[in-house]
């Protein structure tokens, strides 16, 4: 009795040490080792194949079930309940036609100089409400436009200004209210979103 439980107590000791030494998947490690390592690894083999011959089995360490589980990341149900802002909130619409602002075709906008200063010379006047469509005029010179950035690069060109990577226009663009010269941005900001939404119409 005593023999058996000596040898079943050093089964399981070599194989307590066997399991130290073996990859995840069941084979040796393939890390270099110095000569010590490498009688010690020698041991483990003999060690291993007396255990074997034995009938002793050597279990397999599922890679898959060890180590630390990964946080994820909900996908479905983690945005229930936010509103979309584009939609429902802040955010105003993007400024695409000249009723969102109340400015009706034949409209004259003004151009404005560094500082505020007004360009009697360059002007444009509204062409269609339900777009953003303008005649920009410089001296005699006259161009059609769809917007007020390609608007602000026509008469950059004309006057040989230098044009900025990304002309937005409605800071160079305003219109005469109450004998002030207010810019196209300065009415965006000044209009409230349900007021643009309204007008847009859709």
């Amino acid at each position: 009795m005593r023999n058996t439980q000596n040898l079943k107590g050093n089964m399981s000791a070599i194989n307590d040490k066997i399991q130290q030494t073996l990859k995840p998947n069941g084979g040796v490690s393939d890390q270099p080792v110095n000569d010590k390592g490498k009688n010690e690894q020698e041991i483990l083999d003999k060690a291993k194949e007396e255990f074997l011959a034995q009938g002793g089995k050597i279990k397999k360490v599922n890679s898959a079930g060890s180590g630390r589980k990964r946080n994820s990341k909900r996908t479905t149900g983690s945005n229930k309940g936010k509103k979309n802002a584009s939609t429902i909130g802040g955010r105003k619409p993007v400024l695409n036609c000249w009723k969102m602002l109340n400015i009706k075709v034949g409209t004259r906008l003004i151009w404005i100089e560094k500082g505020g200063a007004i360009c009697t010379k360059t002007s444009a006047v509204v062409l269609d409400d339900y777009s953003m469509k303008l005649e920009v005029t410089y001296g005699k010179k006259k161009k059609v436009v769809d917007g007020l950035m390609r608007g602000e690069i026509f008469a950059r060109s004309m006057k040989k200004l230098p044009c900025p990577k990304k002309p937005q226009g409605w800071d160079k663009w305003g219109v005469e209210q109450k004998g002030k010269v207010v810019s196209i941005h300065n009415m965006y900001d000044a209009t409230t979103r349900e007021q643009l939404l309204n007008r847009r119409g859709y």
